[in-house]
């Protein structure tokens, strides 16, 4: 325990001290009871770091609307909270009470709340607006002593302690198909300071006897269990959760939503074509009719959530893929179906045929690159495709391939087939389970395309706090290969506003600044990034996905993606700070340089006087500044970046030399706190310059 323990603490500090120094903000953690009812008021607790500094609630939902209230804590129990030996953390030290207020009309599912502060927005969690009411805890429970449920339906709410398990007691006809679905998981996706990373719960009923009636750890590929029975008498049932090893904290929540509920189990057929109507026929429990079909028509292309409604309620969320318009989709062809760039095929495998074929042309030189949409659209199938000729020899074989898009999934089932033919020829493609798997769930959709986007670009954070007369920044990260040159574009930006480093010269990550004016508006607008690059067919533009990244496990980074991409324009700091060098002109250096003198400029407010220190905001081996402070009553000073020359020793003969994205952060000391043993100095103001760029010459 003592080790891991250890592993625990410095996956807290890892996550607290590689947060960016400029990026200091709120940071949810978790949402108690993270959901209410369609048009009631329901009232919740947040956990997080820096939280209780919120003012505003902020969700994508117009009809959802939320009020934040602190929550005042006696020293000792902020002190219990905020203890670094156990399983507690700071990133949820921070509690805040939050009144929220339904609209009627809001379509039951999950939307992103946020909360706002003077220092910025908090990350997004999911917050469920659900049919059913919500029904807490009532603290610790046992088998003897549960948590009562008085009538059904219902959501259980509730978080499972270190070794703790939580109890509820409903009673049961005889017949009665009882459906218990967990969103746990679904609430905390990625938890930094855990193993595997998330919340990992074992769901079970139990009758009056003790006796074993459904048990569930997960529901298909999905983490979060389902539990489908019918009741075999009437009876007082119990449904027991924990965490399958006992691990426990407040951000292991979870919703359990209970009763003669309708539940979908599938839904056929699961593609379809953006503004194309379609009959997709549902199954599942307690859905009302023998057979029920729907009528659905969508209108964003890609992965669409439905639900179905009855006078119970909603039932849970299946997916739906919309291709774009100009698609034509042929469902369940006869073996030996042909797969073209303007056809794509949508079927399954079946008990008599678990390895489908189908033909398509290759062209001498061409690429071919078959997509498989599969177990991105919750199909059960783990798919691996072949290419063969017609002489049977294999020529193209793929398993997995990993899709950045995906942020929430862990394991990527679907293949992308690529292959190049040196001769025009006709192709067999085969498709199967790699566990020889087979059902009307093992659906699929194969695509054909003769050019697929050789990278991904995301934006993170999805929410960016620009202080009026100052700067802030966000980054790209880009997976896959961009050929450059390559340049982002921002749109939405209002008049006044400026940015820096907008030419991308990095292959994997670039940081761009964003500088407000002076009298700039104190208000949240919507902007857009999109990157422009030299593709095969000449100059292209794409779209840079909006994010929210979050740590898994103490390693792995996840990019969650966000309603929209936001800049927040925050009141302006005491002082605004400048470099006095053109920021598009790089900063050069030679081999034989000591240091780089950079001049930097403060502006104070009148009766602004205290003192402001200077650090880097990113950290390079070839490059340290020794601690500085511009002093009360300075308003600029030199500073020299001191350049480690024997790691210049490398560069030595190459053609192309180096350069490195650089900017100066600026503090003001605030608050000092401690945690456990260990204390932080939090930080009063907080600016930063824009990116400028340090190059290598001879």
């Amino acid at each position: 325990m003592k080790q891991l323990n250890k592993y625990i603490v410095l996956g807290i500090l890892f996550t607290l001290f590689c947060t960016p120094l400029y990026a200091q903000k709120l940071s949810l953690g978790y949402l108690y009871p993270a959901g209410g009812q369609v048009g009631t008021t329901v009232e919740i607790e947040a956990g997080g770091l820096n939280i209780n500094k919120a003012v505003k609630v902020l969700f994508n939902n117009p009809g959802i609307k939320g009020e934040v209230e602190p929550i005042k804590e006696s020293a000792s129990a902020k002190r219990k909270r905020k203890r670094l030996t156990d399983q507690s953390s700071p990133q949820i030290a921070d509690r805040v009470k939050i009144r929220i207020t339904i609209d009627a009309n809001v379509p039951c599912g999950l939307y992103d709340l946020r909360l706002q502060g003077a220092s910025g927005v908090s990350n997004m969690l999911p917050f469920e607006v659900a049919s059913y009411p919500n029904l807490l805890e009532g603290g610790k429970s046992n088998a003897k002593q549960p948590n009562i449920v008085n009538s059904l339906p219902a959501v259980l709410c509730g978080f499972v302690t270190p070794g703790g398990v939580d109890y509820f007691r409903f009673s049961g006809l005889k017949d009665q198909t009882i459906v218990a679905t967990v969103k746990a998981r679904q609430l905390v996706p990625y938890i930094a300071d855990a193993v595997p990373g998330w919340f990992q719960p074992v769901l079970k009923i139990i009758d009056s006897q003790g006796n074993e009636v459904a048990y569930s750890d997960d529901y298909y590929h999905n983490v979060d269990p389902v539990i489908i029975t019918t009741l075999p008498k009437d009876d007082k049932y119990t449904i027991i959760i924990h965490d399958a090893i006992y691990r426990g904290r407040e951000d292991f929540n979870y919703r359990i939503h209970l009763g003669t509920i309708p539940f979908v189990t599938g839904r056929y057929p699961a593609y379809g074509v953006v503004g194309k109507k379609i009959t997709q026929q549902l199954e599942g429990v307690n859905l009302g009719d023998a057979q029920i079909s729907q009528k659905i028509k969508v209108t964003k292309e890609g992965y669409n959530h439905l639900t179905y409604t009855n006078s119970i309620g909603t039932s849970n969320a299946v997916s739906f893929y919309a291709l774009p318009k100009g698609v034509r989709v042929i469902h369940n062809p006869k073996e030996g179906a042909r797969l073209t760039t303007t056809t794509a095929i949508a079927d399954s495998l079946t008990a008599d045929s678990k390895v489908k074929h189908y033909i398509l042309s290759a062209e001498k030189g061409k690429n071919i690159i078959v997509e498989l949409i599969g177990r991105r659209n919750e199909s059960r199938i783990d798919a691996k495709m072949r290419l063969i000729t017609q002489y049977g020899k294999v020529v193209a074989t793929v398993d997995d391939t990993e899709d950045p898009l995906q942020g929430l999934m862990t394991f990527h089932a679907d293949p992308v087939l690529k292959y190049k033919s040196k001769r025009d020829e006709e192709l067999i493609l085969e498709v199967e389970d790699l566990h020889r798997g087979y059902g009307k769930d093992y659906h699929y959709l194969l695509r054909l395309h003769n050019q697929m986007p050789s990278f991904n670009a995301f934006v993170a954070p999805a929410n960016i706090t620009v202080p009026a007369a100052g700067t802030s920044s966000f980054r790209v990260d880009i997976t896959g290969k961009v050929k450059r040159p390559a340049h982002l574009i921002l749109s939405g930006l209002p008049k006044g506003f400026t940015t820096s480093s907008l030419d991308i010269r990095n292959a994997r990550r670039w940081n761009v600044s964003i500088t407000a004016p002076k009298d700039a508006e104190i208000r949240r607008f919507p902007i857009e990034v999109k990157i422009d690059y030299q593709s095969a067919e000449g100059r292209a533009q794409a779209k840079v996905v909006p994010v929210d990244n979050m740590m898994q496990a103490f390693y792995y980074t996840h990019h969650i993606q966000a309603a929209e991409l936001s800049v927040d324009v925050s009141k302006p700091s005491p002082y605004r700070l400048s470099l006095d060098l053109d920021i598009e002109e790089d900063v050069t250096f030679k081999m034989t340089d000591d240091v780089i003198p950079i001049r930097v400029l403060l502006d104070r407010d009148s009766g602004f006087n205290e003192p402001v220190e200077l650090v880097l905001g990113i950290k390079h081996r070839l490059f340290t500044l020794e601690p500085i402070s511009l002093l009360p009553g300075e308003k600029e000073k030199t500073i020299y970046l001191k350049i480690n020359n024997t790691l210049l020793e490398k560069y030595k003969g190459k053609k192309n030399l180096p350069f490195w994205q650089m900017n100066i952060i600026f503090t003001v000391k605030g608050e000092i706190t401690k945690q456990g043993k260990r204390t932080f100095q939090n930080a009063k103001y907080r600016e930063m310059t824009p990116y400028f760029i340090i190059k290598l010459t001879r």
